[in-house]
């Protein structure tokens, strides 16, 4: 699904991050326009993106200062957007979104963890973190009514995205036959 895509977008809601993978796609959301890709990957779990055997950006950038310093102050507000490491070098590593790299290959471990082989040695790995009956991670076709592959502490789900549900109530399981 995903290899010979480019993954050109980053980006994050609250702590999550979203990646978006393959042809970029012009949608209206809420009285706007904005791209997406044909696949997107939402992480609420532990992930980074490496360049060899340097870590670039990862899910606790979050929390520090933009500054390059190991130092955080006390009163530290990570949640505007921009405001903190991670946004930074999301930012920087995308270039404004005029940078992409190729998926040319996934490895997949056990317990939800995986990876993605990126092209220019960089990669990007996603791997759950705790037990939590939560939601780790995600794909789906966005803004496309469909499954979207969920994994849990408890394991992967299927769950059927509708446009035409209620928002609170467009996270509908449906059984998934393995």
């Amino acid at each position: 699904m995903l290899i010979g895509k480019p993954l050109w977008s980053s980006g994050r809601a609250a702590d999550w991050e979203w990646f978006q993978f393959g042809q970029r796609r012009t949608i209206n959301a809420r009285n706007h326009t904005k791209e997406v890709g044909e696949y997107a990957l939402h992480v609420q779990c532990a992930w980074h993106i490496t360049h060899g055997d340097e870590v670039v950006v990862g899910n606790h950038d979050l929390y520090y200062p933009p500054e390059e310093t190991d130092d955080r102050p006390e009163d530290f507000n990570w949640e505007p957007l921009g405001s903190n490491r991670r946004d930074k070098r999301i930012a920087a590593l995308f270039q404004g979104e005029t940078r992409q790299f190729l998926v040319r290959r996934i490895e997949v471990g056990e317990a939800g963890r995986f990876r993605i082989l990126l092209d220019n040695d960089y990669a990007l790995d996603v791997f759950p973190d705790d037990s939590l009956s939560d939601e780790h991670w995600r794909i789906s076709n966005p803004y496309v009514e469909g499954p979207h592959f969920v994994v849990t502490g408890k394991g992967l789900e299927t769950r059927l995205f509708s446009h035409a549900l209620p928002r609170c109530c467009c996270n509908i399981p449906v059984t998934l036959i393995l």
